[in-house]
């Protein structure tokens, strides 16, 4: 064994881990945005401003 092969091998479990952390948080945060509930807040494509329905204007 030299130590090319040592570094690369220690190398490839360290990423390997570092892989398998980021994905397992982006599972994490995908799984609690799901579980928030709906109407906690407003969603991004409704306005908060109602919209004026034809035949309702005064003049």
């Amino acid at each position: 064994m030299n130590i090319n092969w040592i570094i690369n091998m220690v190398l490839r479990r360290l990423v390997g881990r570092a892989v398998s952390a980021g994905v397992n948080a982006g599972i994490s945060a995908v799984a609690k945005r799901s579980k928030r509930q709906p109407g906690a807040a407003p969603q991004a494509g409704r306005s908060r401003i109602p919209s004026v329905k034809p035949g309702r204007r005064r003049s």
